[in-house]
């Protein structure tokens, strides 16, 4: 299972203000609509990006196109301040705690800096073990394993932690380059989490809304 853009998502309520003051939406739930689309955008199924996640979200947000530029720019500087992507989705949480709670092994694959399985545990989503979060078998951060997605070698390491053969896995990821072809390519199931049907290809691969549907992908 991924992280960014799954189990946690954009603080909204330090973002949403940085696009309003340029007159882009002004409520939380429409910046998080906006980051959707702007990061499906950025990262297609097929074909080239419409090109970068930063530039592309004023465009989403509503942001008139004079103000587009100087909009992105402040967007860059807040998110450079700190990882933004550190605000837990309370219904991912939920579909967590279901999942482990019925019995299923869960990894938690993140292309990261080293630090996710602390912020995991700071935003109280999950960790390994006993915590303010849902305990999960394993937090695996990119940059600590040494392999970046779509390097199918770090889904393998994420099998191994749970002793899950790649034939029985599902993974979950909001990203089709990195999460859903990394899965692929080491013999997973990939399902691209797109909760506003935003992607290029739905016919490509398979997609979930919500990450309680993923429930019934998975055994026991």
């Amino acid at each position: 299972m991924d992280v960014g853009g799954v189990l946690l998502l954009p603080n909204a309520a330090l973002l949403t203000p940085v696009v309003a003051r340029h007159g882009g939406v002004d409520t939380p739930e429409g910046f998080i609509r906006a980051h959707f689309a702007a990061h499906n955008a950025a990262f297609p199924s097929r074909g080239q990006p419409r090109g970068d996640y930063y530039d592309l979200l004023p465009r989403y947000a509503g942001v008139p196109e004079g103000r587009w530029l100087a909009c992105a720019a402040d967007y860059l500087e807040i998110s450079r301040s700190r990882n933004m992507w550190h605000a837990p989705d309370p219904a991912s949480k939920q579909a967590l705690a279901e999942i482990t709670g019925a019995g299923v092994p869960v990894a938690v694959v993140s292309q990261a800096d080293g630090r996710i399985a602390q912020m995991l545990r700071d935003a109280r989503m999950c960790q390994e073990g006993d915590g303010p979060g849902v305990p999960v078998d394993a937090v695996l951060d990119s940059a600590i394993v040494g392999f970046d997605k779509p390097d199918p070698r770090l889904f393998r390491a994420a099998l191994d932690r749970v002793r899950v053969d790649a034939a029985h896995a599902v993974h979950v990821g909001d990203t089709v380059p990195a999460d859903v072809r990394g899965a692929q390519a080491a013999g997973i199931r990939a399902v691209h989490y797109d909760p506003y049907d935003d992607c290029d290809a739905p016919g490509d691969h398979e997609h979930l809304r919500r990450l309680h549907e993923a429930r019934a992908l998975v055994a026991p």
